[in-house]
């Protein structure tokens, strides 16, 4: 993703280049909405894989006995190699969607920020005033 730094001061922006920071904020939201689908479907099937293989282990070591602790068997399931390596994608699965959700959020912000200063001008042109950010 290559999205444009937001401004310190976004009212020191001309009209064309704050289009243009709209523009590009706008097709990176379309991207990185797109991959935060993906990252949640991968993640839900890391979790379905995960979930599939703890049960398919418990059914396998059950002995059906009423004495059997249910803890223990699935202690003994989820420290296996396979269902350790399923843990660790499921969570990598997790972090990733996290972190793209929150490049989401970031990005929503500053669309909205240059949104919003798009209309000011726009609504300010139209009664003749401009007003500029003084820090």
């Amino acid at each position: 993703m290559n999205f444009p730094d937001f401004p310190e001061d976004i009212t020191a922006i001309d009209e064309q280049q704050l289009m243009i920071m709209a523009s590009k904020y706008m097709e990176n939201l379309n991207f990185i909405r797109t991959q935060v689908a993906c990252a949640t479907l991968a993640e839900a099937e890391a979790d379905s894989a995960y979930d599939m293989t703890v049960a398919k282990g418990l059914l396998g070591k059950t002995t059906g006995k009423s004495t059997e602790k249910s803890v223990m068997l699935k202690a003994a399931v989820v420290t296996e190699p396979e269902v350790v390596e399923l843990a660790k994608a499921k969570d990598f699965a997790y972090a990733y969607r996290k972190l793209l959700e929150t490049h989401l959020e970031n990005l929503e912000r500053y669309y909205s920020l240059t949104s919003r200063e798009l209309t000011r001008r726009t609504s300010n042109a139209r009664s003749g005033s401009f007003n500029r950010y003084v820090p």
